[in-house]
């Protein structure tokens, strides 16, 4: 990439419309329901808008630790402020 294209990039970058408001968000536990019909928790994972509303794929996963990790990647990948409500089981 010339310096040429990284300038334009960086300039459409501080003038472009950021779109509406996006975060991560971690909930949870929640109840399910095994096979067996066991009550278990389940943690969600997932992209909202300001209303905590998904716009997209919801991940419904069943151990913290991996909820928990999940969530942080996509906060950091998509890089969104990460909104944490999950707790322990």
């Amino acid at each position: 990439m010339t310096a040429a294209q990284a300038q334009f990039r960086t300039d459409l970058a501080e003038t472009a419309s950021p779109g509406p408001w996006r975060g991560v968000y971690f909930d949870g536990p929640q109840s399910d329901q095994d096979p067996e019909g066991e009550e278990i928790p389940v943690w969600v994972v997932y992209v909202g808008d300001e209303e905590a509303e998904p716009v997209s794929t919801v991940y419904h996963v069943y151990n913290f630790a991996r909820a928990q990790a999940l969530a942080q990647r996509m906060a950091q990948d998509r890089r969104l402020e990460l909104i944490h409500e999950a707790a322990t089981a």
